[in-house]
């Protein structure tokens, strides 16, 4: 369904009957952070903003409770969820067009991410700054810092 939802969103099930089958399956596995993502993203096409929130933080929460990502990234797997959640809730808002909660969302990730010497992120975090500020004010100073960071780093 996350797969349907993403490439072609006609083929997957109803909205309403979607969500339905999703909260019975997290009624037996509330830790269940495959289905909450699941969720998030059926709340996004309904453009509902709570419910969409809510599902992305509990996907992230219980990534980090299961342990999932340092299993699989080594040790850095748990701030690399914690920045990549930030980031994922700055687009989201940015989405919902709530640009000052976007704005404090994208500032922890920048912050996580400078501390992880994350500079992938950082490339992301520039890109969603630029749109941010192209929804705000129009400038162009952003878009060539980061094209310029890309550069340096060897970033597409």
């Amino acid at each position: 369904q996350a797969s349907l939802l993403k490439n072609d969103e006609t083929k997957a099930l109803a909205p309403a009957s979607l969500q339905k089958e999703l909260n019975n399956l997290l009624k037996f596995n509330p830790d269940f952070a495959e289905a909450h993502y699941l969720s998030y993203l059926n709340n996004l096409r309904v453009q509902d903003v709570f419910s969409s929130t809510h599902s992305l933080l509990h996907y992230f929460d219980r990534l980090i409770l299961t342990g999932a990502e340092s299993k699989s990234n080594g040790d850095e797997g748990y701030g690399r969820s914690l920045r990549y959640a930030a980031l994922n809730l700055a687009a989201l808002h940015c989405r919902f067009g709530h640009y000052h909660q976007a704005e404090l969302a994208l500032q922890e990730a920048i912050r996580i991410a400078q501390e992880s010497n994350d500079h992938v992120c950082l490339q992301h975090c520039l890109s969603w700054l630029y749109i941010l500020e192209q929804k705000i004010c129009d400038s162009c100073v952003l878009l060539e810092h980061s094209v310029n960071k890309a550069l340096h780093f060897g970033l597409p």
